[in-house]
């Protein structure tokens, strides 16, 4: 679908003094040309126009001239060669000499000659029928004849079994079986009789075309590159002796006359010699036309005639270039250029596939760039078709891409044009289906579509064959006129069709290196387009792009520069960014176009090279294709996937396209196949339209395209057309609710009456689930904060539920009749199935009308499963209902009938309990059983102890009655099996069971309301004594020395081993308390003062033992730390050992390999997520990750953790030790007193003072700008060293242990110190 544009035409010449030009050469890197006819060799500089060298080519010893056969220059030597007709083969190295240097010579003359692709060889045929092959010195490697008498390598064998007349040749008939006779005849009186050569791209085979002495007639010979004989061609009468052989190797071009007819086909052959196809060149002019020649650019893809025209056997002036391509099997020509004064030779560019030299008779050499485009409407509008034209010949042909997709080669209309076409464009809005041609004649043909003379319509099937699109008719043939411009007509390129009457076009400027652009307007009065103003541009206009929402044209330069015109101004102005920058592409584009990004006009802009960019920022370094919509630009890549770019995003944040998708919900990135392209893109809809390599079309609906058109249609509330795109795309449903879902609720009624159909309706309920599609799978379209606003107050809320419940509510004011499908899919598809509601439903429809009701069941039974249904059937407990369900189900009648018969001869209470438990609806058969009497109180005691229904059997009855007091107990007794005795006991006291609760109050260590059932049993005073013992003893087993001294004083009476607990349990003030309030004394010498002498051993002990760890694990942490800076500082100069003995100190946080310290945090702060394993082995796994062994590879981090336990611990000290103080003073131990104090007093110091030493991880200062993980790189990590930031972690420190990250503060809200157990004065 792609047409060949004429970027430039550039032409120099007219004082170059060189006439009959018969070969031409091309430089690739100093752009120099060399031109050669039978008496000298002139080097031209293309661009400038100059002659830089000129050389005779005459011999000065004979003074004869000899016409050149071929003229190549020669990379590695720097110099031409010349091949002459009478022999000699000549180097001329311009720049060092100004003479010829013959370096060999074939006596009996040169008739053809070729150099290989890599000029290595030089194949040379000689006046004598011989075969030359030399080296690039000159040297002869073989001679043979050039028409072999032998077999080649790759000729057809006849292996002796098949007949052709056998085979079966499908439609072609039984005609196609007879072998049919070629009758060569002599070879065309206009073929020069002479030899070709042409290689194979790769260089490993030539083709000879040569005429055999025997018939007269021309055969091509294939040869290896060793010379030796490959394969003659089959016999094809009319042969000419154009000969190119295609570089990718595929196929051999020559020309055929077709004697019977008069007109001439370019025919191809296989590297055996077999004919492979063929296409026949059409007339272009009354006179007849013959092939000069005939050649393949570099890259295989165009295939150019030179072609001479002729009156009978005289050769005239005109010539023609043609280009061909070559698609779906079908040759298309592209582009038709002609030469009134004739074409003495052409080439293709060595290096640029797409341009071509062409030296004319007339003396000037011209040079041509072409680039592949797609001629298309931009379809912004709904009444533009999306129009896209191929060129092919005299013909157009027009697909409206909107409305149809016809698979090339066909088109839904052609159009005819009385010479061949150009160039396209198409009109401006309202017009944009009008199409102009520009003619190879020099003239334009303006074809319409809203002419009232169109009778032609086109038709798209499947649609009732109604007429979508009227074809353009022809309206005119418009003459160009160019007033002040030395242009011919048909020398023009880049045409803009950018008003009703106003065309742009461009043209060559005063010189090579710069173009004019051309303001024409359009006559139709003289049927004439008319150019009378002008503009120059400082350099080549390379392409041109119009906007025509702000009329602005965008003009590119060679150089890549933009510039802009204004329609209507009189000069052009560089274009200018919203930053006020010029717009400058880095390298310059064959294909522009003007569009929207982010508010901003911008130009974009793509290269041969596949770069893309938007003004001057590069996109993308792999786009093959872009197209614009509205809202998106569409980007075909090299790897093969489909990008859509929202143009609500300013250039500058455009980032740069990747291969991947950013996340896994990212609709802008989808796969393609390889190799498409994008052919056009419906600007307000969703439809892209991609060509395959091989050439047939397909039509894709990107997502993100998709989601964008919905958007707009439910903003609009077209619900109709968005539920259709919806099914049609397979897009979520959910959607039409997640858009915006207060809109929703409140058009329920609206959407039903809109879409209609009940089973739209049951395809929208069925694909309703809890998510919000607008924050999952579409999120990358929509706004995510704006999503989470809108719905955080609705998260509670189940959403399937509540449009379920719109819905219901909706149909019952709609009438339920109409919509009972949807009704009962409402009620299926609830968060908790309302089927009993469902099957409520059905059978009101069942006293109404039975088909009704039976198609309704059927329904309910598509959406629920039968046996699930039967069972909701059974609990309504209407028999009739569940016969109705069984019977379409898969039930054996023989099971069902007789349990049903079964229940019905029941009590009516029992039956419901007996369809409950049947159903596992235990609640509900309890609330039938307590129903039942006492006959029945057994089994519902069972019930209630196999389904713990305790709790709703309590509910049951009345307190205080035999029935409620038996459930207590039952339920006291299951308490107890659960250990939870408090509990129990209180069961028991409703149950009034008082031993039974004083037992489990006992367990449950509540005394009070032990001593209250004691007292509800009337203990007397023994008793009493003796239960406070037992109880007393089981307190201090717990620690509870206080309640146990409260038991002992007050039920027991025990004062003195009340006093004793007392001390045991260091409550020291509330001991001395009792023993003053008894009178005991004698037990502060027994008792208090060994107690606290004890006491004050154990607190010394412990202050000493937990200092000595602390110092020691602060000292290992230095050592640690110390290892870890080593390292790092080892990495950093490139000197680090990885197989040191010492890399595990070094963690995974502080590896400079980006490792995370999040994988190896300490998770003793949250919840432990994983399911595995007990929690047993769990805590084994925890502690020994966070070992304190030496060398682990977490060491730093658990002697961190276990600092900060040491610290938790000592400080939690405080009261103890300050209460400890106090009695010490008290009772004259002053000295121990002081040296207690000092003692806890100076290990919180030590504390205090390395706390900062300790967490480092907390401090801000030390993370600063050295984060660690995938995120850093090797010059961040260097960087970060040496300006001395310590090693960090990677991210938020939040994923970090708190205990790694806050250090723990010491409590100063507790007062501990005595003022009088200072040590000294000073103190005091």
């Amino acid at each position: 679908m792609r047409n060949l544009q004429l970027l430039n035409r550039a032409a120099v010449g007219g004082g170059f003094n060189i006439s009959d030009v018969e070969c031409i050469a091309v430089t690739v890197d100093t752009g120099i040309a060399f031109l050669a006819n039978s008496t000298e060799v002139v080097a031209i500089e293309s661009k400038a126009g100059e002659v830089v060298g000129r050389v005779s080519s005459v011999p000065e010893e004979s003074g004869t001239e000899s016409e050149p056969v071929g003229l190549d220059y020669l990379f590695d030597q720097h110099a031409v060669c010349l091949v002459t007709r009478d022999g000699r083969i000549c180097l001329w190295e311009h720049e060092m000499s100004s003479e010829l240097e013959v370096c060999g010579e074939v006596a009996q003359g040169v008739t053809a000659m070729s150099w290989s692709p890599d000029y290595e060889l030089l194949i040379i045929t000689t006046g004598d029928g011989k075969l030359l092959m030399m080296t690039n010195e000159f040297d002869v490697i073989t001679e043979t004849t050039i028409v072999p008498n032998v077999e080649g390598e790759d000729s057809n064998v006849a292996v002796g079994w098949g007949k052709k007349e056998t085979q079966f040749h499908g439609s072609a008939g039984k005609q196609a079986a007879k072998v049919e006779l070629v009758e060569i005849r002599a070879a065309n009186e206009k073929d020069d009789r002479l030899p070709q050569i042409s290689w194979r791209g790769d260089g490993q085979f030539f083709a000879v075309s040569v005429i055999e002495p025997d018939t007269g007639g021309r055969f091509i010979y294939t040869w290896s590159r060793e010379c030796v004989f490959q394969a003659r061609s089959e016999a094809v009468d009319g042969l000419q002796h154009s000969l190119c052989w295609k570089p990718s190797g595929s196929l051999i071009a020559s020309v055929q006359t077709l004697q019977h007819a008069g007109s001439q086909e370019v025919v191809f052959f296989e590297k055996n010699g077999l004919r492979h196809g063929q296409f026949l060149i059409p007339a272009v002019s009354q006179n007849d036309m013959f092939v000069k020649k005939i050649m393949w650019n570099q890259d295989s893809t165009i295939l150019a005639l030179h072609l001479d025209e002729y009156n009978g056997t005289s050769k005239l002036d005109v010539s023609y270039i043609q280009l061909w391509t070559v698609n779906n099997y079908h040759w298309y020509l592209k582009q038709s250029l002609r030469f009134e004064s004739g074409v003495a030779t052409a080439r293709w560019d060595p290096e640029h596939a797409l341009r071509m030299h062409v030296m004319a008779q007339a003396g000037h050499l011209v040079t041509y760039t072409w680039a592949w485009d797609t001629d298309h409407t931009l379809a912004a509008a709904a009444s533009d078709l999306a129009l896209v034209t191929v060129i092919d010949g005299a013909n157009i042909l027009v697909t409206p891409m909107r409305e149809m997709l016809v698979p090339p080669p066909m088109a839904a209309a052609t159009l005819v044009c009385p010479s061949p076409v150009n160039g396209v464009a198409f009109g401006p809005c309202p017009g944009s289906n009008d199409v102009l041609a520009y003619l190879s004649s020099g003239k334009f043909a303006l074809f319409t579509s809203n002419d009232e003379k169109s009778s032609e319509t086109i038709s798209k099937p499947g649609d009732d064959f109604k007429c979508i699109w009227k074809k353009p008719v022809l309206k005119g043939i418009f003459d160009i006129k160019l007033v002040g411009v030395g242009t011919s007509a048909s020398d023009l390129c880049h045409m803009l069709w950018i008003s009703a009457e106003k065309i742009i076009m461009v043209a060559q400027g005063n010189s090579p290196s710069n173009s004019r652009l051309l303001l024409g307007c359009m006559k139709p009065e003289e049927n004439a387009v008319v150019f009378e103003e002008s503009l120059e541009a400082s350099s080549v206009i390379m392409s041109m792009a119009f906007n025509q929402e702000t009329r602005n044209v965008a003009l590119e330069l060679d150089d890549g520069t933009i510039w802009k015109y204004v329609p209507g101004s009189k000069n052009l102005s560089p274009w200018i960014n919203s930053q006020g920058k010029a717009v400058s592409f880095p390298s310059p584009c064959t294909q522009i176009s003007l569009t929207n990004v982010g508010s901003e006009e911008v130009v974009v802009g793509l290269t041969e090279r596949f770069r893309f960019f938007i003004n001057n920022i590069e996109v993308a370094s792999n786009c093959t294709s872009f197209g614009i919509h509205n809202d998106f630009l569409l980007l075909t890549t090299l790897s093969h996937t489909l990008r859509c770019l929202p143009t609500s995003l300013k250039p500058t944040d455009l980032p740069k396209l990747s291969a991947e998708k950013t996340h896994p919900f990212d609709e802008s990135c989808r796969r393609v196949e390889r190799g498409s392209r994008i052919v056009t893109v419906v600007g307000d809809g969703t439809k892209v339209v991609l060509q395959m390599p091989r050439g047939n079309l397909e039509t894709i609906h990107p997502r993100a395209l998709l989601i964008s058109s919905l958007k707009k249609l439910m903003d609009r509330n077209s619900i109709q057309d968005a539920f259709m795109t919806i099914r049609k795309h397979r897009i979520n449903m959910n959607l039409l609710h997640d858009h915006n879902p207060k809109h929703f609720l409140e058009n329920v009624d609206n959407f039903i009456k809109t879409i209609g159909k009940q089973s739209y309706l049951n395809v929208f309920l069925t694909d309703l689930i809890e998510e919000d599609v607008t924050q999952t799978m579409y999120s990358a379209s929509y706004d995510q904060e704006t999503n989470t606003k809108t719905n955080a107050s609705n998260l509670h809320v189940s959403k399937v539920d509540t449009v379920c419940d719109a819905f219901l509510a909706a149909f019952q004011r709609l009438g339920v009749n109409q919509y009972i499908q949807s009704v009962l899919t409402a009620y299926a598809r609830k968060t908790n199935p309302e089927l009993e509601k469902a099957l409520q439903l059905v059978w009101s429809l069942h006293g109404q009308e039975e088909s009704q009701a039976e198609a309704a069941l059927n329904y309910l039974l598509f959406l629920v499963d039968v046996n699930s249904l039967y069972d909701v059937a059974l609990g309504t407990y209407n028999f009739d209902l569940v016969m109705m369900v069984a019977q379409k189900s898969q039930k054996d009648p023989k099971e069902y009938i007789p349990f049903l018969n079964e229940l019905r001869r029941l009590e009516e209470n029992y039956r419901y309990y007996s369809i409950d438990k049947h159903l596992k609806k235990y609640s509900k058969a309890l609330e039938h059983i307590s129903r039942c009497g006492d006959d029945h109180f057994q089994e519902c005691v069972a019930l209630v102890s196999e389904h713990k229904l305790h709790c709703q059997a309590l509910l049951m009855y009345k307190p205080g009655s035999p029935h409620f007091k038996k459930m207590a107990t039952v339920y006291g007794d299951y308490l107890l099996t659960k250990n939870r005795h408090e509990e129990a006991g209180i069961e028991f006291v409703k149950a009034e069971e008082w031993l039974m609760a004083l037992e489990a109050f006992r367990r449950a260590n509540d005394w009070q309301q032990v001593f209250c059932m004691a007292h509800r049993l009337d203990y007397g005073k023994p008793q009493l004594s003796e239960l406070a013992v037992k109880v007393a003893g089981e307190l201090k087993s717990r620690q509870k020395y206080e309640d146990a001294s409260a038991v002992l004083i007050e039920y027991a009476e025990d004062h003195e081993e009340a006093i004793v607990a007392l001390i045991e349990g260091s409550h020291w003030k509330k001991a001395l308390r009792q023993i003053y309030r008894f009178k005991r004394l004698d037990l502060i010498d027994t008792h208090v003062l060994p107690a606290l002498e004890e006491s004050l051993d154990h607190h010394s002990e412990l202050l000493a033992s937990q200092r000595d760890l602390f110092e020691r694990y602060s000292a290992r942490l230095k050592v640690v730390r110390a290892l870890k800076e080593k390292a790092a500082a080892q990495v950093l100069e490139g000197t680090a050992d990885y197989n040191d003995a010492e890399a595990d100190l070094i963690s995974d946080a502080t590896s400079v390999t980006g490792a995370s310290l999040a994988s190896t945090h300490s998770s003793r702060s949250t919840v432990f997520t994983k399911g595995t394993g007990s929690a047993r082995t769990r805590r084994k796994a925890e502690n020994k990750k966070w070992s304190l062994k030496e060398g682990s590879a977490n060491e730093e981090f658990a002697l961190v953790d276990a600092l900060a336990k040491i610290i938790k611990v000592v400080d939690g000290l405080k009261e103890d030790i300050s209460v400890l103080l106090k009695l010490l003073v008290q009772f004259n131990f002053d000295q121990r007193a002081i040296k207690l104090q000092a003692a806890y007093n100076e290990i919180l110091q030590i504390f205090q003072s390395n706390i900062a030493e300790i967490w480092v991880y907390g401090q801000k200062s030390s993370l600063a700008g050295m984060n660690l993980g995938p995120n850093s790189t090797a010059n961040s990590v260097a960087q970060a060293l040496q300006k001395g930031h310590v090693l960090g972690i990677q991210g938020e420190e939040g994923q970090l242990d708190p205990v790694l990250l806050v250090a723990p503060t010491l409590d100063r809200d507790v007062r501990w110190k005595l003022h009088i157990a200072t040590a000294t004065d000073q103190g005091r």
